[in-house]
C-alpha cells in the first residue's frame, strides 16, 4: 500500500508564540502522548528540541506494549512559520513524517494542525487508523494544555 496522509486541526485558547514554545519541548510531547505511547529517550529531557537532532530507542504503545525501536529526527524547526517537522521510522513504520503547524487566529487563539504522512507497507492502513486516534487524543490534550499555557509556562513544570 502507498503512504497515506492524515491531517487533524484544532483551535487552541492560547497565543501562537506561547503554544510554539510548548511545541518545541519534549515535556509537552510527554504530556500530550501520556498513556498512548511511552518513549524513554525523552522521558527526562527538560531542554528544547534542536533542528537536526536524532533520538532513538524503544517505543511502547499504551506504555506497555513494545512496538520496536523508533527513531525521531527533528528535520525542521521554523519559528517564523511556526512549523516543526519530524522524520521518524521504526517497528512496522518505514516513514512517519509529522508536521506541526501553528497559525495565529488572533492575539489569544491559535489554529494547531498535525499533518502526518505514514508509510508502513502492508500495515499502512491499520497504522494510520491508530494515528487517527492518537492525534485525536493528542489534540484534546493540547486544548487542555493550552488553557494553562497563558497563565504558566512549560518551564514551570505544568507539562
Amino acid at each position: 500500500m502507498d503512504a497515506l496522509t492524515l491531517t487533524r486541526t484544532t483551535d487552541l485558547d492560547a497565543p501562537a508564540g506561547v503554544v510554539w514554545d510548548a511545541v518545541c519541548t519534549p515535556a509537552a510531547f510527554r504530556t500530550v502522548t501520556r498513556g498512548l505511547v511511552r518513549y524513554p529517550p525523552v522521558a527526562r529531557r527538560a531542554d528544547t528540541w534542536r533542528e537536526g537532532e536524532t533520538v532513538s530507542g524503544w517505543l511502547w504503545l499504551f506504555g506497555v506494549l513494545p512496538f520496536g525501536r523508533h527513531t525521531i529526527r527533528v528535520a525542521r524547526i521554523d519559528p517564523a512559520q511556526f512549523t516543526l517537522t519530524s522524520d521518524e521510522h521504526g517497528g512496522l513504520v518505514r516513514s512517519w513524517v509529522h508536521d506541526i503547524v501553528l497559525e495565529p487566529l488572533d492575539t489569544d487563539r491559535t489554529r494547531y494542525t498535525d499533518r502526518v504522512r505514514i508509510d508502513a507497507g502492508w500495515a499502512t492502513l491499520p497504522v494510520t487508523a491508530f494515528a487517527w486516534l492518537f492525534y485525536k487524543v493528542r489534540q484534546t490534550r493540547w486544548r487542555r494544555l493550552a488553557s494553562t499555557l497563558h497563565t504558566s509556562s512549560v518551564d514551570d513544570g505544568i507539562v
